[in-house]
């Protein structure tokens, strides 16, 4: 176990902290007891360091269709300690994600994580509700039809309905529902997804969000989600909330932010990027009392010359978030190239290992 450091952060409220702290409570005013120390715990961990995330870290490995495979593990011996679930198509009622897991195989991983103490965060890229095609699928006004009095009102609550279901099915071995962050609406500020910023206006967006949060938690009784807004790259804060819900309607703030290109060019683009987001995420999350983190980040194909110990690193020391959490290792034969964390062999495997090794690097086994 690393020794670990506590460092400031920001202005967050630790959970039993020294002179009688408020303990920091969920949005969510009926949240399950164990969703409620999750969230204290957030605000503890993120004093003591950040954890690493992986998305789809169980659910499969690089170029290998195994539930259960973790390349992390593979490569380190230990698992990240926030791993990412997609659940997309879960609104359709389908078997199987829109990465092709099996939802019971979703379940089951977010079972097995919260049981060694980790934590699960969950995307859900839902499909286009007008035109039958995925989150990608833009062109139409789609959010202005979701919304009460609009043509598909009914049948996105129905669709919601389903994602209540899958998200009210996540127990622990007593029976107790696992809480877990759920992403809603991602990368907003940007327009390849069908609520993005050219699609819908702030206020659609903002009634999208609350809808659905009011109709989880207030019509089915769904208290086990923290909610988590994750737009990308932007300019200033004013921008960053700009589409932002309201404090009462968000746990956790967050942003995705991606490295493309391998030259140093590219490298300095990404960290002046990432320096500006996390600037204004750490600060409003310390002022408005939300744990901050990185939702959503990497390089892919791990082109970047030591991308973690010479780039990510000098970001975890600095800035006071939860967790970052890198995108996931493909299984498709197809996609090749498309990895954010190494596999076992791979050239930069050194490089990630160095970059855990850091006392502030938290792993499954340092938050247990």
């Amino acid at each position: 176990m690393k020794r670990l450091l506590t460092i400031a952060a920001g202005g967050a409220l630790l959970a039993g902290g020294a002179g009688g702290a408020k303990t920091p409570a969920p949005t969510d005013g009926a949240a399950t007891a164990k969703t409620c120390a999750l969230y204290g715990r957030l605000f503890d961990l993120s004093a003591r360091g950040v954890m690493v995330g992986h998305q789809d870290d169980l659910a499969y490995g690089y170029q290998r269709r195994e539930y259960g495979f973790s390349d992390v593990y593979d490569c380190t011996g230990d698992y990240p300690a926030v791993t990412g679930w997609e659940i997309g198509r879960v609104e359709l009622g389908t078997a199987y994600s829109l990465d092709s897991v099996r939802f019971d195989d979703i379940r089951r991983g977010i079972a097995e994580v919260d049981a060694r103490g980790g934590i699960s965060t969950v995307s859900w890229h839902a499909d286009n509700i007008l035109t039958g095609g995925s989150t990608w699928d833009c062109g139409a006004r789609v959010v202005a039809e979701l919304l009460p009095g609009g043509a598909a009102h009914e049948e996105w609550l129905g669709r919601l309905d389903r994602v209540a279901d899958f998200l009210g099915s996540l127990r622990d071995a007593e029976g107790r529902p696992i809480p877990v962050v759920l992403r809603l609406y991602h990368e907003q500020t940007a327009s390849w997804f069908w609520w993005g910023a050219e699609w819908c206006s702030p206020e659609e967006y903002k009634a999208l969000w609350r809808m659905t949060v009011e109709h989880l938690r207030g019509v089915r009784g769904v208290h086990n989600v923290l909610y988590a807004y994750s737009p990308t790259d932007v300019a200033d804060e004013a921008a960053y909330l700009e589409r932002y819900p309201g404090d009462e309607w968000v746990d956790v703030v967050g942003f995705d932010l991606y490295l493309f290109g391998s030259g140093e060019a590219a490298a300095a683009r990404y960290t002046e990027r990432m320096r500006r987001n996390l600037s204004i995420v750490t600060a409003y999350a310390a002022r408005a009392g939300k744990v901050a983190v990185m939702a959503e980040t990497g390089a892919e194909g791990l082109a970047a010359e030591r991308y973690f110990s010479r780039i990510v690193a000098p970001l975890t020391e600095e800035y006071p978030v939860a967790w970052i959490l890198f995108w996931r290792n493909a299984w498709e034969p197809d996609k090749p190239g498309h990895f954010y964390v190494p596999y076992k062999g791979h050239p930069s495997q050194a490089d990630f290992e160095a970059w855990i090794a850091s006392e502030r690097i938290l792993m499954n086994r340092d938050i247990r």
